[in-house]
């Protein structure tokens, strides 16, 4: 779960910081390449166009990216240039697409461009997810570190739960292991001086685990702990335990 709360974190807050503007960047860009083959074609068919007269025309346009400016990279310098493809007229009588590959390979881009523009109301919703989403991460952390310093174990007949708190396994009166099976919990009761019934918790994937690579330190503490129980045991009985009732 931290792992997955880190990695999706990451995610939104690569996408909130840079990944949306970055990608808002290159949507700007491709229009621009778009409006550039249109006046590259409607510049021929007006006349006579030289390589020079292009670049006359090419040099004094700029990349239309807006209104808001926080919607791309801080990094971009306003206003943006066209680029240098641009001012090709060679590359752009080969056509847009011709001029764009050559471009997006320049820069190491993808050369397929971003079919629509991330508002500012998505990148927002991109923070809040990635806020959201630390904040569990930082929680779930919080957990594991906590989890992880809890011990329960068996010393000489004495059971010693997570808090340190120190019960003779003789004077444990019942063990109930009708979720051991299942979900890997067992309850342990004990008589206490106030005269109330106290509860040992002992959660097996807490403290240990099931995996057989690692010995199954949760059923060898079950084991040790049955080994020195004499109180009352409550458990689901299975089918093969059960005996068939006796004929008439």
């Amino acid at each position: 779960m931290l792992a997955m709360f880190l990695f999706l974190g990451g995610w939104f807050f690569k996408d909130a910081s840079t990944g949306y503007r970055k990608e808002n960047q290159v949507f700007f860009l491709n229009l621009a390449f778009a409006k550039a083959a249109t006046m590259f074609q409607q510049s021929q068919q007006e006349g006579l166009l030289t390589d020079a007269a292009w670049r006359d025309i090419a040099s004094s346009q700029t990349v239309d990216c807006g209104d808001d400016d926080s919607l791309i990279p801080a990094s971009v310098s306003l206003p943006m240039p066209w680029p240098q493809e641009l001012h090709d007229s060679a590359l752009l009588a080969k056509g847009q697409t011709a001029a764009w590959e050559a471009f997006t390979e320049r820069m190491q881009w993808d050369r397929k461009a971003p079919e629509k523009l991330h508002e500012a109301s998505s990148i927002r919703e991109q923070w809040y997810f990635a806020y959201g989403l630390s904040a569990l991460a930082c929680y779930t952390l919080f957990i594991l570190l906590r989890t992880m310093r809890r011990r329960l174990c068996i010393d000489r007949g004495v059971l010693i739960t997570q808090d340190g708190h120190k019960v003779p396994v003789a004077d444990l009166t019942r063990l109930d292991l009708r979720k051991w099976v299942t979900k890997g919990l067992a309850f342990a009761y004990y008589p206490q001086n106030t005269g109330k019934e106290g509860r040992i918790r002992i959660d097996g994937l807490t403290y240990g685990g099931f995996q057989k690579e690692q010995g199954e330190p949760a059923e060898a503490l079950m084991r040790e702990l049955r080994a020195h129980f004499t109180g009352e045991i409550i458990e689901y009985a299975s089918e093969e335990t059960v005996a068939e009732p006796s004929p008439p």
